[in-house]
């Protein structure tokens, strides 16, 4: 069971990260590294033309067909490639971007504060269309048969056609009157929308009609003051072999069936971030910054490292035979799958902002950092 007061500093904690940055306090020590299996080394490193706003935990790097695509905030859209981080192409456009970029063949999708989703063909340069939506956007949309499913920072999720963008259907859950800043990224699955709300609710609407399949209340507001009852769903979601993942703020981290909502399993653990899934293992970081690796089938806990506690980890992701984690301080962690020791650490960059972004490609692990830069390292 976590502790009310020590879930509270967490909760506390989160907001002073969305609200300032520069006030966040000292990180604990680095523990020392026994034994160092393997070296984390840097294959290479581009800059771009602007950085990635708020925190670029919210944009995201695609990688595909072995490229790599992105939006700054600048609104400039770039095609690398993975092999050496070469500038296929480059687009510049007139829009301050607020979200990632979701990827359709050649045309790039990304949102913006003022609350436009903007669709950009990186072969003629040109912008295809502009859909205003209710509010800002500020994580990246969910691309699939031809749709697009975004959400807002309103509580309102839009289905839009992505050839055209005409908003198709959509709809809205109620936001609390305090939340983190911040929305999950839909998922367009098995003729589903699935969505994860402010209000702790994780909603599945048909595809094409936009009725609401099922709803389940993985976040559940309580205690007396607001900054307890926070229950956001923020965290990204993810599906694999038809079972949804999530975690609520305030605790609860869920599988549910996709096709019916029916929980799967569940466990009582606390993060501000969100998880990754690989085969049968997920990895989520909680509050207090503890990495835990769990049964994706039965939740049953495999391993936990508590050496990089209240090192305000980000999420985290499989990469090969390690799970990668990056703190605040740019550190890089490489977790032993088996052991959930420390197997490698490497320092990407120094005095580099708070707030980056990990994906994995097939054997180069990608970093998107706030000063401009995407690096790829390998062993």
């Amino acid at each position: 069971m976590i502790n009310k007061s020590v879930f509270i500093a967490s909760l506390f904690s989160v907001l002073l990260v969305q609200g300032c940055s520069n006030a966040r306090p000292d990180l604990d020590d680095l523990p020392r590294l026994e034994e160092r299996q393997v070296e984390l080394k840097r294959s290479w490193k581009t800059s771009v033309d602007g950085n990635f706003g708020e925190s670029s935990e919210r944009f995201n790097l695609v990688a595909e067909d072995n490229a790599l695509f992105l939006v700054t905030e600048k609104g400039t859209l770039y095609e690398l490639a993975q092999k050496d981080g070469h500038k296929n192409s480059k687009v510049e456009t007139k829009y301050k971007a607020s979200s990632g970029v979701t990827r359709n063949g050649d045309t790039l999708y990304f949102g913006t504060y003022d609350g436009f989703l903007v669709a950009v063909s990186l072969s003629t340069k040109e912008v295809l269309w502009e859909t205003v939506l209710s509010s800002e956007v500020l994580s990246e949309a969910s691309y699939a048969a031809g749709k697009l499913a975004v959400q807002t920072t309103d509580g309102r999720l839009s289905l839009l056609d992505a050839q055209t963008g005409a908003i198709l259907w959509g709809a809205k859950e109620d936001i609390p009157a305090l939340t983190v800043r911040g929305t999950s990224s839909p998922i367009i699955y098995q003729g589903k929308v699935l969505a994860g709300f402010s209000n702790g609710k994780l909603n599945a609407y048909s595809l094409q009609s936009g009725a609401l399949q099922w709803s389940y209340e993985v976040g559940k507001p309580e205690g007396r003051y607001e900054i307890e009852r926070l229950s956001d769903l923020d965290g990204r979601l993810v599906v694999n072999n038809g079972v949804v993942y999530a975690v609520a703020y305030n605790g609860n981290l869920v599988a549910l069936s996709v096709s019916s909502g029916r929980p799967l399993w569940q466990r009582n653990i606390p993060s501000s971030v969100g998880l990754a899934v690989k085969n049968d293992q997920l990895a989520v970081v909680d509050m207090q910054s503890k990495v835990i690796l769990l049964n994706a089938k039965n939740g049953s806990e495999i391993w936990q490292n508590n050496e990089l506690v209240n090192r305000d980890l980000i999420s985290p992701e499989f990469f090969r035979d390690y799970l990668a984690v990056i703190d605040r301080e740019s550190y890089i962690h490489l977790l032993d799958l088996t052991t959930g020791n420390i197997a490698a650490r490497r320092l990407t960059n120094d005095d580099v902002p708070p707030g980056s972004r990990l994906v994995t490609g097939s054997n180069q692990l990608f970093l998107l950092t706030p000063d401009a830069d995407v690096t790829a390292l390998s062993y």
